[in-house]
């Protein structure tokens, strides 16, 4: 069976999540595999929108968006267990100070949501393997069943060597998008769709519900019959 789930970026137009093209990996033997194929047809790639870079020395993060102004942040000026968002960044302190520093991006954000008869649609955020080697991050990864819980995603990151550069260019590979159904030979197709605003003030209203009781944020995330318990569920 074939299901649709949608995304709606929300800050750059031009993000895109699609498949890769199988014609990169044609020349190589395992392009033939079945067991190759068939995890790679239900594996999408979601690409940068943007250039960005970013850049750490000491105490003070440096970060740039295409060609705008570089934005300087002296975490000296905050307290220990702060919080820091800009509505391009966002990390807290206690983690920026770690051996190896963890942020999210903003620019990647997309609202992702599937159609309302569809009670079951897990979803998995995985990092993209070239992004050690090539942007000097690997993507922090999870997943949940998206029929509960349609929402925001952002990018979560943590730096590989906070000595070297932080590096995307427009069109970088940054991470990988799943989706599970009860039987693995389901297929998805992704779709990219303006969101509808109804739909994003629910979001917030089940956020809002979800921080204030774990065990019901539990039920929501991962049972497959607990939407119907939540006020903020609409069609």
């Amino acid at each position: 069976m074939n299901y649709k789930v949608y995304y709606a970026p929300e800050y750059f137009e031009n993000n895109t999540i699609k498949t890769e093209d199988p014609a990169i990996h044609k020349d190589y033997t395992y392009s033939d595999c079945p067991v190759w194929k068939h995890r790679f047809n239900r594996t999408f790639i979601g690409y940068s929108p943007c250039d960005f870079t970013l850049k750490m020395e000491e105490y003070k993060i440096q970060y740039k968006i295409d060609d705008e102004d570089p934005v300087e942040i002296n975490l000296k000026d905050y307290e220990n267990d702060a919080e820091y968002d800009d509505g391009n960044v966002h990390f807290s302190m206690d983690d920026m100070f770690n051996e190896l520093p963890v942020l999210q991006l903003k620019f990647p954000c997309s609202y992702f949501w599937t159609d309302f008869e569809n009670d079951y649609m897990w979803f998995e955020f995985l990092d993209h393997p070239y992004t050690a080697a090539n942007n000097n991050f690997v993507a922090i990864g999870g997943w949940f069943n998206i029929a509960n819980h349609p929402r925001t995603t952002s990018l979560a990151l943590q730096i590989c060597n906070p000595e070297e550069e932080l590096y995307i260019e427009k069109d970088d590979p940054l991470y990988r998008v799943r989706f599970y159904t009860g039987n693995m030979n389901d297929k998805v197709s992704l779709i990219k769709k303006e969101s509808v605003q109804k739909n994003m003030d629910a979001m917030d209203e089940r956020r809002k519900i979800l921080v204030e009781d774990h065990k019901f944020m539990n039920q929501i995330l991962f049972d497959k019959d607990a939407r119907s318990q939540c006020p903020y569920h609409n069609s």
